[in-house]
């Protein structure tokens, strides 16, 4: 998601800039004075900043170095008046992307937002990305991963969403390792096996006397996780009598130990994990709508593995490198009968159930150096042959079906294996995408690159790689006269 602010006291202004950069995947913010403009950038990740110079309060210019300075640095475009040519080249140099005039064009400043967006994917690409132990490169794993990178190098609260065993917590390890607190503690709390009787003082911790068995002063994961990361597993489990303590902690980064008469401060930045939907437990009174509102300035929901089987040959043999090295056993490897046999189950269990079903498969036969399907137990053998049937419109149990296949089929499956198959078909829908395009937009350049989102480079570059016509810088100029 694509979060734009515009700090601007001219509402016609606002409305209208609003309107021209709406769009699917963006979320467009006012502010109408310079403090809302900042109390805005602080409270969520901005991508883009529209910023205003003459406000009755100030210059735009007073708040530009802390904009600039926030965790996700976002794109400054300096909205100037006639007058104001100095103070542009002065924003310039203090880091601002871009100026516009605000006699300008909605499509000039739309094509502006394109091309700092364009600018800013790329720039955030250059970030490292440490992601150990998250596996594979589907589209939907990359975007997860894209928006992790993203909010690490933020402060804001994040909330993992997925189904059980899709690697919630491996992602957020990931966002700590990545973030500015990679040095400090990352303190996992598991709410789900805290009792209530038990939760307030594993959180908040005790002192000595405080009740009966208090012998010692105990510090509490909250203290643990200050300058770090405290990441709160299941947090849908974490008990109602709690959750409002827990919301004054959040407002105030302040807590009390057990027995304690003032309060401690702890520094930490919070990232939650729910395989259950929160909102519908909102809804069932089970969960505080407040507190929900404070966790999920940054939602990512991690896919299941049935809808990203294309990582599964990845996923096989990182967690059998993992298994050989763990257990000291010979390199293992899956064959391709295994691992399409595993392609055709659902993976109720996800990541998790992998890794589960592979030890079981490891330890029957640790000593083979490539694992086939007979080499699974008995009854994961079954299960996975049941599915297979049952999953096969074409095969009854141990007989497949007639199926005709046409003779341009053959060809076309004799003519190339699967990943020239991919790399041909992707060229012929890129091929065709770009025609259409350049038709829908009346071959104007500036046009395809506001629909497409590509920079103008890359734009001609495909252009040139599907030898389709370019506009000429005459022809265009020709048409103008």
């Amino acid at each position: 998601m694509i979060n734009i602010l515009i700090v601007d006291d001219d509402e016609l202004f606002s409305l209208g800039l609003s309107d021209a950069l709406a769009g699917e995947g963006r979320r467009i913010f006012s502010a109408a004075t310079l403090s809302q403009g900042l109390r805005s950038a602080h409270s969520r990740d901005m991508d883009i900043v529209f910023l205003d110079m003459q406000f009755p309060e100030g210059s735009g210019m007073d708040i530009l170095p802390n904009l600039k300075a926030l965790p996700n640095s976002p794109e400054i475009i300096v909205i100037t008046g006639s007058l104001e040519e100095e103070n542009a080249e002065t924003a310039i140099r203090e880091g601002a992307w871009d100026f516009i005039k605000k006699t300008s064009s909605q499509l000039e400043m739309k094509l502006s937002c394109e091309r700092a967006l364009d600018y800013r994917s790329k720039r955030m690409a250059l970030f490292p990305v440490q992601r150990e132990g998250i596996v594979g490169s589907s589209p939907g794993l990359m975007s997860c991963l894209e928006e992790t990178a993203k909010a690490a190098r933020s402060q804001a609260e994040v909330l993992f969403t997925g189904e059980t065993g899709t690697g919630k917590e491996v992602f957020a390890r990931a966002l700590h390792a990545n973030s500015p607190r990679r040095d400090q503690n990352l303190v996992v709390v598991d709410c789900a096996s805290m009792t209530e009787t038990i939760a307030g003082s594993e959180l908040f911790g005790y002192r000595k006397g405080a009740f009966t068995g208090a012998t010692s002063d105990k510090p509490g994961l909250i203290y643990q996780a200050d300058k770090g990361t405290l990441f709160l597993d299941e947090v849908s489990e974490l008990p109602l009598s709690l959750q409002k303590s827990f919301l004054r902690v959040l407002e105030n980064q302040t807590y009390r130990p057990l027995g304690q008469s003032h309060e401690s401060v702890s520094n930490f930045r919070l990232v939650c994990a729910s395989n259950r939907d929160l909102h519908d437990m909102v809804r069932k009174e089970e969960f505080r709508e407040d507190l929900l509102f404070r966790i999920q300035t940054v939602t990512i929901n991690i896919p299941p593995l049935r809808d990203r089987l294309d990582d599964l040959e990845d996923l096989v043999s990182y967690y059998l490198r993992e298994i050989s090295r763990e257990l000291s056993l010979p390199r293992m490897s899956a064959s391709p009968d295994l691992t399409d046999l595993f392609a055709s189950y659902d993976w109720p269990g996800n990541v998790r159930e992998l890794v589960n079903v592979l030890k079981a498969l490891s330890a029957s036969a640790p000593q083979e150096r490539v694992l086939y399907p007979s080499h699974l137990p008995r009854d994961l053998h079954v299960m996975f042959l049941k599915h297979a049937n049952r999953s096969d419109p074409h095969t009854t149990i141990g007989k497949p079906m007639a199926d005709p296949v046409s003779a341009a089929l053959k060809q076309e499956l004799l003519d190339h294996d699967w990943k020239s198959f991919c790399k041909f078909s992707r060229a012929e829908y890129e091929k065709k995408y770009l025609k259409n395009l350049m038709k829908v937009c009346d071959n104007d350049i500036d046009k395809a690159m506001i629909h497409s989102g590509l920079s103008k480079p890359r734009l001609y570059s495909l252009l040139k790689k599907y030898s389709i016509p370019r506009p000429s810088r005459i022809d265009k100029s020709r048409q103008s006269t």
